[in-house]
Order: C-alpha cells, then structure tokens, then sequence
C-alpha cells in the first residue's frame, strides 16, 4: 500500500466534495447577503469603537476570541469507518498519512487566525496604539501556538479515556487565553516566557503518556464522521446532501408542546413539522444557537437601528434555514397515505413559519427594549419584526415552496 497515494485519493475526493456542495452554498443570494451583513457590521463597528474609552478591556476580549479561535479544531484526517478494518494493520506506516493530515489543517487554521487578526486590528490599535510589526510578531506567535495545540490535541487522542480530551481542550483554552492576555497587554517576556515553558512541558507529558500506545481509531473516525456530517447539514439548506445522516433526540422537557397540539385529521402535517422540530438536532439546536446569536449581538450594540437591522437579519436567517424543514420526509413514501390534500401540508409548514418566527420576534424584541430600557423601542421593534416575519412567510417562503415542491 502506497500511503502517500491513499491521502492524494482521499483528499481528491473531499476536494472534490467541497467544491459540488460550495457552488450551491456560496450562490449569489448568499453571497449578495455576506456582502450586506459585512458592510453593515463594518459600519457599526466603526461606530462602537469611537465610543469606547481607555478602561474599555480590549486586550481581555481579543484574548478570549484568540484563545478560542487557538484551541478549537482537530487534525483532518479523512478517515473512513472501514479504515477500522483496512488500515489498522499498517498503523505503524501511517505516519506520512497523518502529517499530510496535520499539514492541511494548519493551513487552513492560518487562514482564521489572518481573518481574525484583521478584524481585530482596529480595536487593538485604537486602544493600545503598538506598532505594526509588534501586532504582526503577535499573530505569528499565535500562528505558532496553533501549531502547539494542533500537536497536543492530537497526542490527546491517544489516551483512552474520553475525559482526557475534555480535561485537554479545558487546559489548552486556558493556557491560550493567559498566551494571548500576556502578548496583547504588552506584559515583560518573564510571564509570556512561563506560559511557553508551560505548554513545551505539558506537550512531553502527553507525549509520554502517548508513547508506545496504539492510536484511538474509533475515536479518530468518529471525530472525522462529525466534521463531515456538520459540512453536510450546512450544505443541506442549500441543496439535497442524499449523504446526510439524520439525528433524532427525545427531549422530553418538550413535551408540554405537543401535548397541546390539536389531533384532527387536517392538522396531521402541522403535528410532524412540530414533532420533527423538537426531536430533529438538526433544526432545533440551529434556531436555538442563531436565536441566542442575535439576543446577544442586539443587546451589545450601542446603536438603536443597528438593533433593529440585527434583529431582522436574525429573523430572516432562523426562517432561512427552516426551509429545508420542508423538505426533511420526502424519502418517506408512505406519507402519501395520509388522507389530506396537498394545500394542507403546505399551510402547516407556513403556519410553522410564521409561529417560530413570531415567537422569535417577541424574544428579540424584548432583547432590544431591555437593552434601550423603553418600552417605545420594544413596541416599534416588535412591530417591525411581526411586519417582516409575516411577509417573510407568505410572500417569500410560499413561493420558496413551490421551486421546492
């Protein structure tokens, strides 16, 4: 077996996967809305920045953003679940293999790091005025420590227990924010110096610990089955992914909703679009996770309108996505036994729509009234959210349904 060939041939046939699902994920409505969302961010930020005073935490908060940015990730390694089978016997001779593997991830982390280095740099040089190279010695010192965290979460895969790799990513986020503090609020190299001889020690522990052990394949998979599956689900609200697994989780602290949900005949397609809602982690964490999203972001800005732009925006990415909801139980023929027109299914989807939208609106709003402490502004935004959130449902979404359908 050639290793050097196998990771050629896999990574052809994830490059080639990537590019498939991109052309329909970077489409040009997408891409109309990044350039919107980026402008408008760049607007506002501007805006916060000439509010801020010399108290303002700056080097705390790049600090954490770095920190996280640094201890995130793991090594790709294109495995797949019969390489359990296939390529254990040749564990030893997978070295190549798998630094081919780190490679690719750490160019690709470089990547991140620039994209949050140049957004930070306003904020860092307006409150801590350094120099341009001292801030450009700074990202490559982080680009460094990534290459750091990369070894040390992959010598952590090594260990068989699972609380291993919690108690790692725990220690490295730490030990990364106090790098990035160090660096960032210009402390003596005394302290950043203790922080490195740290890390270089906590790395030959590992190692240690690692060494003469065999590697973790069922853990290695499934990490990389994860990572593919969330590039999957990003790429389903776009296009059909036939590759995409499903995940179905009972939350029974949910099942108050159901239970007042109507039981007639016509409501049946309302019942599932619910149902598959609640227990699907494929939609319900996402409304979730761009819910607490946009609370947060409207409750940080300054800016009353930048408040009202966030807020619709939220509402327009939580309604975006939901419509692949539509789109979740087309392989299941026997739906077609139900006993109800079409027109039925169609109205529960969008009655859907509008509820989780409505009930969004309401939260968001009263994010925002709480954050400009009246009640005119939680009215006027709310307003605007239910007047968006309507159009939305049955101007955009019905005729999204029909190209769908």
């Amino acid at each position: 077996m050639n290793i050097n060939e196998l990771w050629r041939q896999r990574f052809q046939l994830f490059w080639r996967e990537v590019r498939t699902y991109g052309k329909y994920i970077f489409n040009d409505h997408l891409k109309f809305v990044l350039i919107f969302a980026i402008g408008a961010g760049a607007y506002y930020y501007q805006q916060w920045l000439a509010t801020l005073t010399a108290s303002f935490p700056t080097a705390a908060l790049l600090a954490a953003l770095f920190a996280v940015i640094l201890t995130v990730g793991s090594v790709q390694t294109l495995l797949k679940p019969a390489d359990l089978v296939f390529l254990l016997p040749v564990e030893t001779k997978m070295k190549p293999y798998f630094a081919k593997g780190l490679r690719f991830t750490y160019i690709i982390s470089l990547y991140t790091i620039a994209i949050a280095g140049a957004a930070a740099a306003p904020l860092y040089f307006q409150q801590m005025k350094p120099a341009v190279s001292s801030y450009l010695l700074i990202l490559l010192l982080f680009v460094l420590a990534k290459l750091w965290n990369l070894f040390a979460s992959w010598e952590a895969l090594y260990m068989r227990d699972d609380a291993v790799i919690i108690y790692d990513r725990i220690f490295r986020l730490g030990v990364n924010f106090l790098f990035a503090y160090f660096l960032l609020a210009k402390f003596s190299f005394f302290y950043t110096g203790s922080v490195v001889g740290i890390m270089a020690l906590y790395l030959l522990l590992l190692h240690g610990k690692a060494k003469g052990q065999s590697l973790h394949w069922e853990r290695l998979i499934a990490e990389e089955g994860k990572k593919l599956m969330l590039f999957y689900r990003i790429a389903n609200l776009f296009t059909d992914v036939p590759a995409l697994k499903g995940r179905v989780q009972r939350r029974r602290w949910l099942d108050w909703i159901t239970a007042l949900l109507p039981r007639e005949r016509q409501d049946a397609y309302f019942y599932l679009y619910i149902r598959t809602l609640l227990r699907s982690g494929d939609y319900f964490g996402l409304v979730l996770r761009l819910l607490i999203i946009g609370g947060i972001v409207v409750y940080v800005l300054p800016f009353v309108y930048g408040r009202f732009l966030v807020s619709v925006f939220s509402l327009y990415l939580i309604g975006y996505q939901l419509l692949s909801l539509w789109k979740h139980h087309r392989s299941k023929i026997w739906l077609s036994l139900y006993p109800i027109p079409e027109l039925h299914k169609k109205k529960a989807f969008l009655s859907l729509i509008l509820i989780l939208l409505g009930a969004s609106s309401f939260i968001l709003a009263a994010i925002v009234g709480a954050a400009a402490a009246e009640w005119s502004v939680f009215l006027l935004t709310l307003m605007l959210n239910i007047v968006f959130s309507y159009g939305f449902t049955y101007a955009y979404c019905s005729k999204k349904l029909e190209a769908l359908t």
